[in-house]
């Protein structure tokens, strides 16, 4: 079990080159006004047993943000028994 932060970089390119490179792991939008600059983004992630979780804590919560706070309280209340994994 572990918490994965969200990440964001900006990149340089032309448009269909950018989503060939980064279009399945990243989030890409321009940046600034044409200039061939884009801002790339993936979203945080709880990973248990080399499984995505975001949307179950997400739901279970009834948040919008998956903070590293958030994953934290979703590790204790598995440990404690409060939530079981769907699997």
């Amino acid at each position: 079990m572990f918490y994965v932060p969200s990440e964001s970089m900006t990149v340089q390119g032309k448009e269909n080159e950018i989503y060939k490179k980064y279009g399945k792991e990243w989030n890409i939008q321009p940046e600034g006004w044409g200039n061939g600059n884009w801002l790339l983004t993936k979203p945080s992630d709880v990973i248990i047993n080399g499984k995505s979780y975001r949307h179950f804590v997400l739901d279970h919560y009834g948040k919008f943000k998956l903070t590293e706070k958030l994953a934290d309280k979703f590790f204790e209340d598995i440990k404690i028994g409060k939530i079981k994994l769907p699997y």
